[in-house]
């Protein structure tokens, strides 16, 4: 076997290896006062470069040239945390254990970022093993809720906020996953899975995460190549979440399947239902002018992909309205404003308020200075994300998406270490594969476009 196959190998292997303990490992356990993952997480990493060295060696292609501003800036955090750690040894012992997690997880998403930017391949089967972790902890959130058992050590299950950001991730990968498979079968499972997405997500009751989901079926047609069929499979899968949205008040509420006490209200899920009803007839009468015999794998709805840029633009009014009016809400229209304030804008604007943004927490605990580097790294990277993402690439345009979706978690809330890698390896996919563009050629019917492959 040839070295650079070697390599790939390697490389594959490992981001396997951290996709899986980063869905598995989601209990806090520390051996020897240090957290199990930080340090299977700092391991794999530095185990990672070591292998990748060695084998380069014989080509002398150890060191990669400064390419991007992001390179240089993760050069320097690499010294800063290696400082940091240098301070903290030689601090007073008196002060008690020394905590060197943080620095060690710092320092193994450097050598990521480092490994994950030179032009690593993209696979499918990673998105597969982030579907099958979560389906275990789906299985493990709902357990105490089907069964009315107590359950110790919850872990990151027990934070919404936290809870939320790993089960968007199971929901969105799902969802990408039916649109595009092929296969009847491992449709039905992806189906699956994403249904017991949907239901988690439900019941853990972080509303963001609610309208950050709904955000993200809006924008898929918008983000990648808007065909019948992926809008057509979007549509489905986003009315499945609006029907069990709209039913949780039936569930939690007239039947003794969940345990656990839920507020959901009965009077919202019939406007839900409405407006679901509404949205489907809507939808059907432009789906009814699609000609007959089309192969939907090749029409592209563009005229459906400037709906749902102004459905997606309406949102995120009605999102950033919503929380920023606050109370004055209440004050408008007497009673049927106040109503309504209780029950749309009151439980929104408590959960934003609950969440630890993400960004703060970096500026709390590392200092001003640390977490202005960490944001302007991310403007740097979002710029990288820019000039990757294509309509003709639809893996980095949902990888971009995700990372998009990711981005704006970190407004409302803190994700644990291990969903913060797996979001941290996505987005460096999404700003660094170098994925293969697909040519098309275009023909209109009906002021839509047809697409053929060039032969």
């Amino acid at each position: 076997m040839s070295t650079k196959v070697n390599v790939t190998w390697l490389s594959d292997k490992l981001i396997l290896f951290l996709l899986l303990i980063s869905m598995l490992l989601t209990k806090d356990i520390k051996v020897v006062d240090f957290p199990v993952y930080s340090l299977l997480l700092f391991l794999a990493a530095f185990g990672w470069m070591a292998a990748k060295v060695f084998l380069w060696q014989k080509d002398g292609q150890v060191f990669w040239p400064m390419r991007y501003w992001t390179d240089l800036m993760a050069v320097l955090a690499a010294f800063y945390e290696v400082a940091a750690i240098v301070v903290k040894l030689f601090q007073d012992p008196d002060k008690g254990a020394i905590d060197f997690s943080g620095n060690a997880e710092m320092l193994a998403f450097v050598v990521l970022y480092f490994f994950l930017s030179s032009g690593m391949r993209f696979r499918q089967v990673y998105f597969d093993v982030l579907l099958y972790g979560g389906l275990l902890l789906c299985a493990v959130f709902l357990f105490p809720h089907f069964t009315g058992m107590q359950v110790k050590g919850y872990g990151v299950l027990a934070d919404k906020g936290a809870a939320a950001s790993c089960f968007l991730l199971v929901c969105m990968v799902g969802v990408y996953q039916y649109c595009f498979c092929r296969e009847r079968l491992r449709s039905c499972f992806y189906l699956a899975v994403s249904a017991a997405g949907f239901l988690v997500l439900l019941l853990n009751q972080n509303i963001v995460s609610f309208w950050l989901m709904t955000a993200y079926f809006i924008a898929m047609p918008i983000w990648l190549r808007p065909t019948a069929q992926l809008v057509r499979k979007n549509a489905q899968m986003f009315f499945l979440f609006g029907f069990m949205l709209s039913n949780m008040s039936l569930l939690t509420g007239y039947t003794k399947v969940v345990l656990t006490e839920f507020s959901y209200s009965l009077e919202h899920s019939v406007y839900l239902d409405l407006l679901l009803a509404a949205g489907a007839i809507l939808f059907f009468h432009y789906w009814e002018r699609i000609p007959e015999g089309i192969d939907l794998e090749r029409l592209v709805m563009r005229k459906m992909r400037r709906v749902h840029k102004g459905l997606l633009l309406a949102l995120g009014i009605l999102f950033v309205g919503t929380v920023i009016g606050g109370d004055r809400w209440a004050v408008f229209g007497g009673e049927v404003s106040e109503e309504a304030w209780k029950g749309f804008a009151l439980p929104l604007i408590e959960s934003v308020k609950q969440g630890e943004s993400g960004f703060y927490f970096c500026f709390r605990e590392a200092g001003v200075g640390a977490g202005i580097f960490i944001v302007v790294f991310f403007v740097f990277l979002f710029g990288r994300l820019r000039r990757n993402y294509g309509l003709d690439k639809p893996v980095t345009g949902i990888l971009t998406l995700m990372s998009i979706v990711f981005m704006v978690q970190l407004l409302f809330w803190k994700p644990a270490a291990n969903t913060l890698t797996i979001y941290f390896v996505l987005l460096l996919f999404a700003a660094f594969y170098q994925e293969e563009r697909t040519r098309l050629v275009s023909i209109k019917i009906r002021g839509e476009v047809l697409k053929g492959r060039n032969p």
